[in-house]
């Protein structure tokens, strides 16, 4: 007898080595060896029913490898020799680690025995795995099987910046129907009770194997309760339960925390190993983006059980759950409340967003009303009108091309290169003995455009870099900080001075510039305490610049186009905005609002609005006068 030594899975059955090092020739040990590998490298490979031919049960080992793989949910099983193998011209004894990658729960290593034996055949050559179940694993026989548990930690919250949670775990109750069961009065009934699409349920249910769960809603325990007794009389109606993660209501900051649903493919791609389509996992928003962290870790079991009653016999393996770790944000919940109640009461699309100007922590992102997924707030991409006024009036201050007490006029309209240009509402009149400063707080476009040819080509757009517009932003979610192209003719420059032509800017760009005229020194949007990189830094506006800016926004507010915001208490500095964004049909518009009251920076989007003091000045209004104190 003698000792020969198996290579790790995934090395080349045929380099086998004996224990004194040199290359194996054809004798009965090796042949012995060399079926004990092809075995296991055909059982690591994930190759069932090859690795089963290699036995002398090849019926039998396949429908247990088979069964095992599919009960125990593995996805990968490698192996690793324990100790040298023992040989005889008729057999051969293999001790070996053996460790299984279970879906969703982790890795299970053991050892056990492989045996290499004659086949029971006479005629037939070389060498087969003498089968058993303790193969598999050593307490398994014919009489028992394997099964596996698996559970889930609880997820982590979402945080304020002061620690109190700001999504917890709820019960959600899963509607869907059963198509063999739903009759016609099914549909308007759910229509009826539910507010859905019946028509697009019919098409699903149409699509369905009669006895799917096909999905109409989910709804919280609040939603649910006072239709529950009517839902549950309606044909084909089942419902599911389940625990999400859940914000205080199903609007309150959805776009920037996002929300729990049962995972897709999609939502798997990025969920981690751990994950499982049996899984809850954040579809959008911090809840997507940190999936991981939120989630913690699955813990589960592998069960020995009894093979006709299915009876726990033994607990063979245990992997505790972890939990996930709380995600800390800058948000202060009173006044994200205060920006959900704002655009909530909106008819149209609206974004809101809220910063601390002394050191950037976004404090709101609010977009209504009802339910909305896309992050408008943050990822909005929109021409922002007027408001803009504020970075290109700062390029004209820097370079000395206008005064604010230097006279102006506001023209209805304005040539520039053969491009007509004109104020909002055809507006035309400054007071006797207007200044730049009025024109500013009138907001007239015209007054602007006619100095946009003192400046040159990259003027804005290198003010704009002063205020962060166009940086590299790490919020730990998606966010658009702007752009803004230098010139490339006199017509794209004046266009860029109102906030027109090639700019672009999301509502929490604007805020931040909005913010760094409040503090005097921009800064760099932060959204998580905990998981912030480097931060880029800017260089503070010189004084001078940043209280000619402020005046000019206070002015808008005791003067000008934003008078609803001249309120009892802290003043207010704002510039409002009204953008076109279809050069076909000038009348299509968004209106824009930022502004700043103490060192709370804020911006308001209203997506088709008519003008930013038409529109977008009520939602800053209802907002501040929302705040506590």
């Amino acid at each position: 007898m003698r000792t020969v030594r198996l290579l790790a899975a995934g090395l080349t059955a045929g380099l086998l080595t004996a224990c004194t090092g040199g290359p194996l020739g054809e004798s009965p040990e090796d042949l012995a060896a060399g079926a004990a590998q092809a075995f296991l490298d055909r059982w690591s490979s994930g190759d069932v029913a090859q690795a089963a031919r290699q036995t002398d049960a090849p019926a039998a080992a396949r429908e247990q490898l088979a069964d095992v793989q599919d009960s125990l949910q593995i996805t990968r099983t490698t192996y690793e020799p324990a100790g040298e193998a023992t040989c005889s011209e008729a057999r051969c004894t293999q001790r070996v680690r053996l460790t299984h990658t279970l879906a969703g729960i982790g890795e299970w290593s053991y050892d056990t025995t492989v045996r290499v034996t004659r086949p029971a055949d006479d005629e037939a050559e070389g060498f087969v795995v003498a089968w058993s179940p303790q193969v598999v694993h050593p307490r398994l026989t014919d009489e028992t099987g394997l099964s596996r548990e698996r559970t889930l930690p609880a997820r982590a919250s979402i945080l304020d910046r002061d620690g109190a949670k700001l999504t917890r775990n709820g019960e959600v109750f899963r509607i869907g129907v059963v198509p063999r069961k739903v009759r016609p009065e099914t549909y308007p009934e759910i229509e009826r009770l539910l507010d859905v699409d019946a028509a697009g349920l019919r098409d699903s249910v149409q699509a369905a194997e009669p006895d799917w769960f096909v999905p109409v809603i989910t709804l919280r325990e609040s939603d649910y309760r006072p239709v529950s007794d009517e839902l549950l009389q309606v044909p084909g109606i089942s419902v599911d339960t389940d625990v999400w993660s859940l914000p205080p209501t199903s609007t309150w900051g959805r776009a920037l925390l996002g929300t729990v649903a049962p995972a897709t493919a999609e939502t798997l791609k990025s969920a981690g190993p751990m994950a499982s389509s049996a899984d809850a996992l954040g579809v959008s928003g911090l809840q997507l983006a940190f999936q991981e962290e939120l989630a913690g870790t699955p813990g589960g079991s592998v069960l020995l059980v009894d093979a006709e009653s299915g009876g726990e016999l033994a607990t063979l393996y245990t992997a505790r759950p972890r939990r996930g770790e709380p995600l800390r944000t800058t948000l202060d919940r009173e006044v994200q409340s205060a920006a959900e109640r704002a655009v909530q009461a909106q008819s149209k699309l609206t974004a809101m967003v809220a910063v601390d100007a002394r050191n950037g922590d976004v404090l709101a992102s609010a977009v209504g009303p009802g339910i909305q997924s896309y992050d408008t707030a943050l990822l909005g991409q929109y021409p922002p009108g007027s408001t803009f006024k504020v970075v290109s009036t700062a390029a004209l201050l820097q370079r000395d091309a206008v005064r604010l007490d230097e006279p102006a006029q506001c023209p209805a309209t304005t040539t520039v290169e053969g491009k007509s240009f004109k104020n909002y509402d055809d507006f035309e009149a400054l007071p006797p003995g207007g200044t730049f400063a009025d024109a500013f707080a009138a907001s007239c476009n015209t007054a602007i455009v006619s100095r946009a040819q003192g400046l040159g080509d990259h003027a804005v757009h290198d003010t704009a870099e002063l205020f962060g517009i166009g940086g590299e932003w790490d919020l730990g979610v998606d966010a658009f900080s702007g752009s803004v192209p230098s010139s490339t003719s006199e017509v794209d420059r004046a266009a860029s001075m109102i906030g027109q032509g090639r700019v672009l800017m999301s509502p929490l760009a604007m805020a931040m510039v909005a913010a760094g005229v409040d503090s005097g020194t921009p800064k760099a949007p932060r959204l998580l305490p905990d998981h912030t990189g480097e931060e880029p830094t800017y260089a503070p506006l010189p004084d001078e610049l940043a209280g000619s800016l402020r005046s000019l926004m206070r002015r808008v507010v005791t003067q000008g186009t934003a008078t609803e915001l001249d309120l009892p208490g802290a003043p207010v500095h704002a510039k409002t905005g009204t953008a076109e964004f279809d050069s076909d049909d000038p009348s299509k518009t968004h209106a824009w609002m930022i502004g700043f009251r103490g060192d709370l920076a804020f911006a308001v989007l209203v997506d088709h609005g008519a003008s930013g003091s038409e529109d977008a000045a009520p939602v800053v209004r209802t907002f501040l006068q929302s705040l506590p104190g």
